[in-house]
């Protein structure tokens, strides 16, 4: 994703917000982990650098997913509003009769924006849950499945963009509903134009529209903790509410959640599939101190006879 952003950048002109200097983190995590690896044995300094590495995964890729979806908007392919319309209206739903609904609802708004604005904490929950639990191989699936989201989302979203539901109608006719997710559609617009573009003294922020992100973390964070289950059967009651607060509160059409939960449901399985080949193709005492450290990490969580049986 930093390649195609970077290149994207460098053909279109683009210019995007510089970062904060991140020496001082990276000191941190350095000292973190000098700690940890000389700390006497305890849940908090084993957990402690799973978690940190794994955060550290996250931002980054995040961060090279804000810069593509950027990037690959520069291509400026022909908008698909009236086919995520079309798409809509064969699904059997109204949209402008539905968030209009929802808007007649103060509480129901309510709890929908709540739900709509808890992705960020859904993209940390797996982290943190499982890194507390020492579940690494399912911590492994759901980075992996979220890069693999990410990446999808991002693709499908430069072939197939749209200006999102939101374009067609008047704010000013909602009470509640603020559609504060919505696509930036001045960023969108400068995005397309050609020539040299510098948002180097502008904010970034999300340009999708099918699938929705938000989506594929509402279907992605549940799957990746069903094994968790008091904290799985929240998540379905909280991500059910944000699947709907896509459309309310992010301006989506109805189809972008289902396309969402589409794309996470397949990037987890894929997920599956690889982080399933590389385990099996990890030796039972490797030849290295990370094979035998995650070696063991694995026999403890999963003990295998036939290991067990190799090493005595």
């Amino acid at each position: 994703m930093l390649a195609s952003a970077y290149v994207g950048a460098k053909a279109t002109g683009l210019t995007l917000p510089s970062f904060p200097d991140p020496s001082l983190f990276f000191v941190a995590v350095v000292a973190l982990d000098v700690y940890c690896r000389f700390a006497s044995p305890s849940l908090v300094s084993r957990a402690a650098p799973i978690f940190v590495y794994s955060m550290i995964y996250l931002v980054a890729t995040s961060l090279a997913g804000a810069f593509a979806s950027y990037a690959t908007q520069r291509l400026a392919m022909p908008l698909q509003d009236e086919l995520f319309l079309s798409l809509d209206r064969w699904l059997g739903v109204d949209w402008l009769a539905f968030v209009h609904y929802i808007d007649d609802r103060p509480v129901l708004a309510e709890w929908l924006r709540k739900a709509y604005a808890s992705m960020a904490i859904q993209i940390i929950a797996p982290v943190f849950l499982l890194a507390a639990l020492e579940r690494i191989d399912e911590l492994r699936v759901y980075l992996l499945s979220y890069v693999i989201a990410l990446t999808a989302t991002i693709v499908i979203a430069a072939l197939l963009p749209a200006s999102s539901a939101v374009t067609l109608v008047d704010n000013s006719m909602f009470h509640e509903l603020r559609f504060a997710g919505r696509t930036p559609l001045d960023h969108l617009a400068r995005l397309r134009e050609a020539g040299p573009l510098s948002f180097a003294n502008s904010g970034i922020g999300g340009l999708l529209s099918f699938p929705s992100f938000h989506a594929v973390v509402g279907a992605l964070t549940p799957l990746s903790l069903r094994s968790v289950r008091p904290v799985f059967y929240v998540l379905c009651l909280v991500d059910a509410a944000l699947m709907v607060g896509t459309v309310t509160d992010g301006g989506h059409y109805v189809v972008d959640p289902i396309g969402g939960i589409a794309v996470a449901y397949l990037s987890y399985r894929m997920a599956q599939r690889i982080e399933s080949r590389r385990r099996r193709s990890i030796p039972c005492i490797g030849d290295t101190i990370g094979y035998r450290a995650e070696r063991l990490m694995i026999e403890n969580a999963h003990p295998s006879p036939l290991c067990c049986a190799r090493e005595r």
